[in-house]
């Protein structure tokens, strides 16, 4: 059988010859010497090397591949099972990729109205959504449901959103906000800590710029201009409401100055039937 010198043979494998010598390194192939001590391939090689680059893009390491094509120390069945296993995590990161261009997308679109002013604002029906507590103002929530959930949830920003929960009370915990529909796509796991909000409609407020303070965000002492358009619109807060921070105005001077919303739900009545239409002009505030 034809023999190739690592050069030649590495041009017709279309890799290149590090390629070859870290495969022979790791124990995969093994090349003939001459007496001058040139590396020369077999034309059998090749298929030896085309399942293990095919097990390599099935997400086998290269120990792996080893223990399969060398050592002989799985079935067909149990490699058949890894392979099956491995492609489960890809569809994971597929879906993963597709949700981050697809959310970079409607970001972009929604942040166009900001790029000429401040602020804008809609009623719409919003979706049902999950929160994960995880601070209060100052310090870490002291409760292992959280962090039993922290590590998945973390790993999906920016589809996972950081918020702030103000209550009634005026009590304020951050943490995680995810629709429904997102949580089910990317498969994020749930306990009881986490917590259910209905489709509800609310005021959806988009800010850009310096987040308030958070002590003076009260239901009951509305100071900042969503509350004050909430009244102009004669409309009322029905519950707790949630402030989410989307993404930095300017990331190399202030990560105080964030693009953003607020989501106020709204009681029903007369004065909530707006419709789902951006308003370019709001009522004199």
């Amino acid at each position: 059988m034809k023999q190739y010198r690592i050069g030649d043979y590495a041009k017709y494998l279309g890799v290149s010859p590090d390629f070859l010598k870290h495969y022979e390194e790791q124990g995969l192939i093994t090349p003939s010497r001459s007496g001058s001590g040139y590396r020369y391939y077999s034309f059998t090689t090749t298929m030896r090397l085309i399942e293990c680059v095919r097990l390599r893009n099935y997400g086998m390491t290269l120990r792996e591949i080893r223990e399969i094509l060398t050592e002989h120390t799985e079935s067909n069945e149990q490699v058949e099972r890894r392979v099956a296993e491995n492609v489960r995590s890809l569809e994971q990161e597929v879906t993963l990729d597709q949700a981050l261009i697809r959310n970079y997308a409607e970001f972009t679109a929604w942040r166009e109205p900001l790029l000429e002013r401040d602020w804008d604002w809609d009623v719409r029906q919003c979706s049902p959504m999950l929160f994960l507590p995880h601070t209060d103002k100052y310090d870490f929530l002291h409760d292992a449901r959280i962090y039993e959930l922290l590590r998945d949830w973390m790993s999906y920003i920016p589809i996972v959103k950081s918020s702030m929960r103000v209550e009634r009370s005026g009590r304020i915990t951050w943490g995680f906000i995810v629709s429904e529909r997102d949580r089910r796509e990317l498969g994020l796991p749930l306990n009881d800590i986490v917590q259910r909000f209905p489709a509800q409609k609310i005021l959806y407020y988009k800010f850009k710029g310096e987040l308030p303070l958070t002590d003076r965000e009260r239901v009951d002492e509305p100071t900042h201009p969503a509350f004050r358009l909430l009244h102009a619109l004669n409309l009322t807060c029905r519950d707790s409401y949630f402030r989410t921070t989307l993404m930095p105005e300017d990331w190399q001077q202030d990560l105080g100055r964030q693009y953003g919303f607020y989501a106020l739900p709204i009681a029903d009545g007369p004065a909530a039937e707006h419709g789902n239409r951006t308003n370019t002009t709001a009522p004199h505030i």
